[in-house]
């Protein structure tokens, strides 16, 4: 099926479906009893979102937009230098893991699993299928702030399965600088295979942690909010879809 002429609308409705079946799943596998996210990641895989995985995948396949969401290698390898800030955060973080110590390896693989199935559903819906729809409307840096607004914002969500509005709207406070420097990364790249990893490994490290480096956290996300924003310099606001030849090389 051909949706080149209007992906921002095929791009919203594929987000529509994702979310109810992000947040229903939710719903559904906690039976709308509050419970904390930290309780749910490490206790049982996550349904929900290994169903928007398959989603994802099918609608991605049918509009043949594979390559538009990002999913290849980058074009030049060199680039992935600029991924050395979010890797020595992360070896960061897996030090304080390393320091305060390992769960039970039936937990551990849980939350491994939880998080790898995260990253891949949320780089692939909004550093993916969303970046692309809105690039191609609006351009490059309208794009970087929709998708890193709406992924924020979706993160209040989390309050229907946790019932702690504060703590979400806190949560999305994070996720909306992690869009920004996330997306800034897809762009400069031309991919979204390595944020995925990224992500993963956040999410993944960031439980794991749990409370005992939140503010390590909270200033890790700020310094890469801003490392986010340099690497944007010098775009230009085009209707183009991305193309690695018209990146800004730093």
């Amino acid at each position: 099926m051909n949706t080149s002429r209007k992906p921002w609308p095929t791009s919203l409705g594929i987000f529509a479906v994702w979310l109810i079946v992000v947040v229903g799943g939710g719903l559904l596998q906690v039976k709308g009893q509050p419970t904390q996210l930290d309780e749910l990641v490490k206790s049982q895989l996550i349904y929900g979102v290994l169903t928007a995985i398959v989603f994802l995948s099918v609608v991605i396949t049918y509009f043949d937009w594979w390559d538009k969401v990002g999913w290849k290698g980058p074009n030049d390898l060199h680039d992935l230098r600029l991924l050395w800030l979010p890797a020595l955060f992360l070896f960061i973080m897996l030090v304080i893991v390393l320091f305060t110590g390992l769960p039970p390896i039936r937990i551990l693989l849980i939350v491994i699993i939880n998080t790898l199935m995260v990253g891949i559903s949320e780089e692939l819906m909004f550093r993916g299928v969303l970046f692309h729809g809105a690039s191609s409307s609006f351009g490059i840096w309208r794009a970087v702030w929709i998708t890193a607004i709406v992924f924020g914002s979706v993160h209040t969500l989390n309050s229907l399965i946790t019932g702690d509005f504060n703590a979400s709207v806190f949560q999305a406070f994070f996720a909306g600088m992690f869009g920004v420097w996330a997306v800034a990364l897809r762009v400069r790249l031309d991919t979204v295979i390595p944020l995925i990893i990224i992500h993963w490994l956040w999410d993944c490290l960031a439980f794991l942690t749990g409370s005992s480096a939140g503010l390590v956290l909270l200033l890790f996300s700020f310094i890469l909010f801003l490392y986010g924003i340099w690497l944007l310099r010098g775009f230009r606001s085009t209707v183009a879809p991305v193309d690695h030849a018209d990146r800004v090389r730093g």
